[in-house]
């Protein structure tokens, strides 16, 4: 007996549930022709952490024929049910080789076996096994038929050809007389998004079972029955008819914006339905049901109610909502105007900004009233909402309107500063002589010169730039405020010329770092690649670093790989990594070798951002050289080899993810390598939250 069976043997032996999940690890390393009784036994552990190990272990042992044997037979327990579902579960991880197994398996097997062997063919992707399903549709047992036809649901995991397959398979059966299998097959060609003729369905739509099947299938059609139908059911008695209906009609709309045709028709017929929008109206105000209520949205809209509006200001600020709300405040137009801003009033400060910017999409030109509306916004306590006008301001302002936004262009909050400032460069470069006008008088020393030197870039923007705008450019990069020293910076950029060149490049001394940021944006806008090479060369801040090459590679590509490239080794990691990344942003084939050469790095944290970089290109070397980094000595770079060679299907790939799962003790980068492989990673991720290792890997390297 060799050494790997006699340590497997002992720990599946142990009481402590952890040494048998150990054991079911090591079964990689037993010979062949003794492995298939020991994985037998891991599966039938009583510790479901156990089997769960076991199961995901199958799937690496080289000796694939005789454990999908040993696993085939193990369907036929009648007594350990937890064996005969590991069983299932590893079957499916070992995918398309157990299929044939498994298919001549229903040739022998009792109904409760073959309804598992359903099970495990439904779980695979491949061709054999969608044929094989198919065929199981007329089993001898009504339990193995409805499983089969439930398990057609996800052919299209195998191909259009397979989905069309059980399509036709799946048609067939619904004129079968039982329930439970017109149950199981409408509810597959449902998951499928299979597009058949309304006359298909229509036999159920009276079927109290069947009938929420054919509302679903009904919204898929332009038939005119079937348009009837939808609609009616939107009042139906049951409220599970109508959840149907609701959900199938709003999710056409919002999936297909375009298909007016299907919009008008369905509008008519749900308006002429006696209590369709009070039915409607109480989806859309519940909040248990996000896809319920998010389709009722855009059924309520069809309605044209105004009364409606207050139901969709609160899903303004919901994530999951949002879209579905504004889409139906779409179809209401202007009129939804007057009702939402009343409503906003009183709402919270998140709600009366997120209004303020959907207003202007609802409103098909700018009126006297609604700019009042938005320009009396401004006064709001909340920052938020007032940046919020601001930005409307940015499109639909005036004029007028620059003096008062200029106000804000130095307010203490960032996210109004920043709107001001851009509504202030808006409006100039559409007015440009009443913006001069408004700040001709504003000296470069006084409180107010970033607003001018704001204003003077904007200017600049459309050709309006005078001769001593360049003098207060100049003297504002000696003002006190950092603010008017960046947007000095800006607008110098935008001016252009050897002398505001030299005035950016003397700005690279400031005592503030972002002003040192503004200039060296300045220098790349004006494509100074000399002054940014030497900024690369002499500095040690590694965000100016970055920010240079980031500058200089949008110019002069062939003088970023110089000037990054040294800079790749350097022993400060932030340092190395801006040069990784600035070289890995070139993208250019030639340059492949000094990534290569970076994951060669002391420190991870550059190791990951050379791999993030190459993973770009997965090309054969890229292959080899990522497949190396699953040996490194940090997890942390393990991990993420695993995720990136996950996603590549290159021959060779699988195999040198198997063999580190061989190998690898750490919780995070085995979970890393399952999902990777396509097995179940939910038995690892378990493991590693109850294991004292998901707190430190066997290295001692602290999560």
């Amino acid at each position: 007996m060799s050494d790997a069976v006699t340590a497997v043997s002992w720990l599946l032996k142990q009481a402590e549930p952890e040494a048998r999940r150990l054991a079911a690890q090591q079964m990689v390393k037993v010979p062949a022709r003794q492995v298939c009784d020991l994985l037998i036994l891991a599966l039938a552990d009583e510790d479901w952490r156990v089997r769960k190990e076991a199961a995901v272990v199958a799937s690496s042992i080289e000796a694939r024929d005789e454990v999908t044997a040993a696993l085939i037979a193990a369907l036929d327990e009648k007594v350990n049910v937890g064996l005969r579902n590991a069983a299932v579960e590893a079957l499916v991880a070992i995918g398309s080789s157990a299929v044939p197994a498994t298919v001549n398996a229903l040739q022998r097997l009792d109904a409760d076996g073959r309804k598992l062997a359903v099970e495990i063919l439904g779980g695979i992707p491949d061709d054999r096994s969608v044929l094989a399903l198919t065929l199981a549709l007329a089993d001898d047992d009504a339990n193995v038929r409805s499983a089969a036809a439930e398990a057609l649901g996800s052919a299209d995991r195998a191909g259009d050809e397979a989905r069309s397959i059980a399509v036709n398979a799946l048609v067939l059966v619904l004129s079968s007389d039982e329930v439970f299998l017109k149950l199981a097959a409408l509810d597959a060609l449902t998951r499928l998004g299979a597009d058949l003729p309304w006359k298909t369905f229509e036999p159920f739509i009276r079927d109290p079972v069947l009938r929420r099947y054919a509302i679903s299938a009904a919204a898929r059609s332009d038939d005119v029955d079937a348009l009837d139908a939808l609609a009616l059911a939107t009042a139906d008695p049951s409220r599970t008819i109508v959840r149907e209906a609701v959900v199938a009609i709003g999710e056409r709309l919002f999936g297909y914006p375009s298909d007016l045709a299907f919009k008008n028709e369905i509008e008519r017929r749900v308006r002429a339905v006696p209590m369709a929008h009070e039915r409607v109206r109480a989806f859309a105000k519940q909040s248990d049901d996000h896809r319920a209520r998010a389709a009722a949205f855009l059924v309520l809209g069809l309605f044209g109610d105004t009364v409606d509006i207050p139901i969709f200001v609160e899903a303004l600020i919901d994530d999951e909502l949002l879209q579905h709300a504004e889409r139906a405040l779409q179809c209401f137009g202007s009129e939804a105007v007057g009702p939402l801003l009343a409503v906003a009033r009183g709402e919270e400060p998140a709600v009366r900004a997120s209004v303020l910017s959907l207003v202007p999409t609802l409103q098909p030109g700018p009126t006297p009233e609604l700019h009042d509306t938005i320009v009396a916004a401004l006064s709001d306590d909340s920052p938020e909402v007032v940046a919020a006008a601001l930005r409307v301001l940015a499109s639909s302002g005036n004029a007028r309107d620059i003096a008062k936004i200029a106000t804000f262009a130095t307010h203490a909050d960032l996210r109004v500063a920043a709107a001001a400032g851009a509504a202030l460069s808006s409006l100039a470069t559409r007015h440009a002589k009443e913006a001069r006008k408004a700040f001709e008088g504003v000296g470069a020393s006084s409180p107010e010169a970033s607003i001018a030197c704001l204003v003077i870039g904007a200017l600049a923007r459309v050709g309006a730039v005078q001769d001593d705008d360049l003098a207060v450019l100049d003297l504002a990069l000696a003002h006190g405020d950092a603010r008017a020293r960046r947007a000095a910076l800006d607008a110098l950029a935008v001016v252009g010329g050897d002398a505001a060149a030299d005035a950016i490049t003397f700005a690279l001394a400031d005592e503030e770092r972002d002003v040192q940021l503004a200039a060296i944006r300045a220098l790349g806008v004006l494509g100074r690649t000399e002054v940014l090479t030497s900024v690369v060369a002499g500095e040690r801040d590694p965000g100016l670093i970055a920010a240079a090459l980031r500058a200089l590679s949008v110019r002069d590509p062939d003088a970023t790989f110089e000037a990054a490239r040294p800079l790749v080794s350097s022993p400060d990691p932030s340092i190395a990594s801006a040069a990784v990344e600035a070289i890995g942003r070139l993208g250019a084939a030639r340059h492949r070798d000094v990534l290569f050469e970076a994951l060669a790095h002391k420190d991870p944290e550059v190791v990951k951002v050379a791999l993030s970089e190459i993973s770009s290109q997965l090309d054969a070397r890229a292959l080899t050289h990522l497949g190396k980094c699953l040996d490194h000595e940090s997890w942390e770079v393990r991990r993420l080899a695993c995720e990136l060679l996950g996603s590549h299907a290159r021959d060779g790939v699988q195999s040198m993810l198997h063999a580190r799962l061989e190998r690898e003790k750490d919780p995070l980068v085995r979970e890393a390598l399952t999902m990777a492989l396509s097995i179940r990673p939910s038995a690892l991720s378990s493991h590693a939250a109850a294991s004292p290792s998901s707190v430190a890997s066997p290295g001692g390297e602290a999560r």
